[in-house]
């Protein structure tokens, strides 16, 4: 054999050898943070020569409750692909110290000086915060304050803390309760906040707390540093819902991308859910706007929405996703045993009124709490059947039968004339696509609670249903579906009252629903 093709053949065993060598993996760092907390942090140091520009760089930051570790694999595909990538524990979680400031001041000082640390140690080139639910509110916040972070991966994050916990002003119960009672290591303020938002105290101050954490409220900021924002959000994620996302993706001038998918909370990314989609978008995200790479993400749709129960991905320019609307105006039920009506027109008929009471559950709900949100990522809706709401209790609207598939995308709207019997009352509202045999699938719901109504006068009130993406198929009917309890959410302390809905011209109850 020719010395020549040797040689050869052991460069190109070298060269293969080195391709497939593992990053080097730092697995426990401890990082003082600006007042003396150390963080605990790991690390992943690609097993080839930094690039001029030094090494593309992603920090990980933990969901709420857990630590380091949790993007392990994510940050060996980053690291396999030149990346330098950290993960850490924020204050008061994992090996941390500190105490949990849910993404206050001292949790967003401390990614300055974790990538100060990285900067003093390796050569960073541009640099990306990424993170799912509590890490993708701190990787918002902290881009917003940091001009250094050149992208963003916001995965189930939220962009205004308010709305999450206090949606229409009614108390998040379920998801509050979970969050601050898995936060054992935290700042005294975070129980004072729940306390006064469950007892309708201090709400100022609660709107306050929540505005700092908030970055709905940083936009600017994220605009001025030309930040590369992706945000992922999922359909029946009841804690984050995909509106204030939407608002924020909206304000956003730099490079954006918005993925409205199916399923709750953090499952949906966690389990690799929308095949996968959301993590193989994300990276792309990070090539373009980290590596330079050309692979056309920016030229692409900026909006991409699965539809629900049948996972379909489809793409749009923009966010709304279209301009189309349906018009149906809300006609009454002639007994409490008759669904009322939703039509075309106005209702123009004599003045008229339904009424319904508080005090009790219907079949109209979100399912079990947690469990059914998580299996709607899996293509298996809520069902509930419709015979069970209408009455004392409840009333409903059905639509017109749609003779062709109508595809619902957005975020569809109530305007709602009630007549309420006591000062504090709660409206739970749900769409559904019914059946012809009556039997319903959950499209959207939104709840609503007036704290200081005027008791015995008509009064509108507007809400926005949560944002969605669902087909009804032909043959089937939208039904609107209002009671005054749900399972996730706090009751008012007295729920002795009564709902009357008034009927009658120029007084117009509608809902809006845009769709394709």
């Amino acid at each position: 054999m020719k010395i020549s093709s040797l040689l050869a053949m052991l460069g190109g065993a070298l060269l293969a050898a080195q391709s497939w060598a593992a990053p080097q993996f730092i697995a426990d760092l401890d990082i003082l943070s600006f007042d003396g907390t150390e963080l605990d942090a790991n690390l992943l140091v690609p097993d080839s020569p930094p690039p001029a520009g030094g090494y593309p760089t992603v920090l990980f930051t933990n969901s709420w409750v857990l630590d380091k570790h949790q993007y392990l694999l994510q940050a060996e595909a980053l690291a396999e692909n030149g990346y330098l990538v950290m993960s850490y524990s924020t204050r008061g979680f994992g090996q941390s110290g500190g105490l949990v400031d849910v993404a206050g001041d001292n949790s967003i000082a401390d990614v300055g000086v974790l990538i100060d640390w990285l900067e003093s140690n390796y050569p960073v080139g541009r640099l990306g915060l990424a993170g799912i639910s509590y890490g993708a509110g701190v990787s918002l916040l902290g881009a917003a304050a940091d001009p250094r972070v050149d992208a963003v991966a916001a995965l189930s994050g939220w962009s205004d803390v308010v709305e999450g916990l206090y949606p229409n002003d009614t108390v998040n119960l379920v998801w509050g309760t979970l969050l601050v009672n898995t936060a054992f290591n935290r700042e005294p303020i975070v129980d004072r906040v729940w306390s006064d938002l469950r007892s309708g105290r201090n709400i100022d101050g609660v709107i306050e707390f929540g505005a700092a954490r908030s970055a709905l409220g940083f936009v600017d900021a994220l605009n001025a540093n030309n930040t590369a924002v992706l945000l992922s959000n999922n359909f029946a994620d009841y804690l984050f819902k995909p509106n204030s996302m939407t608002d924020l993706y909206t304000l956003l001038d730099g490079p954006k991308k918005l993925l409205l998918n199916p399923g709750t909370h953090a499952i949906t990314e966690t389990l690799g859910g929308n095949d996968g989609h959301i993590w193989a978008t994300s990276f792309r995200w990070f090539d373009h706007h980290l590596k330079g790479e050309d692979n056309g993400i920016d030229s692409e749709p900026k909006v991409d929405m699965t539809v629900r129960i049948s996972n379909r991905l489809e793409q749009f320019e923009d966010f709304p996703v279209t301009q189309n609307s349906s018009r149906w105006y809300l006609h009454p039920r002639l007994t409490r045993f008759n669904s009322a009506g939703m039509k075309e027109s106005p209702y123009s008929g004599w003045r008229w009124r339904n009424e319904f009471h508080g005090g009790a559950d219907t079949a109209a709900g979100t399912g079990i709490p947690l469990i059914s949100d998580a299996l709607e990522g899996f293509g298996i809706p809520v069902y509930t059947s419709m015979a069970a709401i209408n009455g004392y209790y409840a009333i409903e609207y059905s639509g017109p039968v749609q003779w062709s598939t109508l595809k619902i995308r957005g975020t569809p709207t109530l305007d709602l004339w009630i007549e309420p019997s006591k000062p504090e009352v709660q409206l739970q509202l749900h769409l559904y696509d019914t059946g012809p045999l009556g039997l319903g699938r959950l499209i959207t719901h939104a709840p609503i609670t007036l704290h200081d109504a005027a008791v015995g006068e008509e009064q509108k009130i507007s809400v926005e249903f949560f944002t969605t993406s669902y087909d009804v198929p032909p043959g089937h009917r939208v039904t609107l579906a209002i009671d005054t309890e749900g399972a996730i959410y706090q009751k008012p302390a007295d729920t002795r009252y009564q709902i009357r809905m008034p009927y009658r011209r120029g007084l117009d109850s509608k809902l809006t629903l845009p769709h394709l």
